[in-house]
């Protein structure tokens, strides 16, 4: 990352197994770090974080799109029929 001013602490353990690692970024102002509360911090910031494992699926019900279509069809025969 060219021109970067800042502190980055890399946790490999984040005793998730969908998450490789996170890196944190510190700003740049800090002059000094715990490094063990920084990193409490980071690991309480991912306990909050959702993570899907799929995109939500729309789901269409095939079962009364096919009855509307099969209804519909039966009242246009049915009004051929008798005109």
């Amino acid at each position: 990352m060219k021109g970067l001013h800042h502190s980055v602490i890399e946790i490999k353990d984040t005793e998730n197994s969908n998450i490789e690692k996170i890196l944190v970024f510190l700003k740049p102002q800090r002059q000094t770090m715990d490094i063990g509360t920084t990193r409490k911090e980071a690991q309480e910031i991912l306990q909050k974080v959702k993570i899907r494992n799929r995109i939500p699926s729309f789901t269409i019900p095939w079962r009364l799109v096919a009855l509307g279509f099969s209804l519909v069809f039966s009242i246009l025969t049915l009004l051929i029929v008798i005109l």
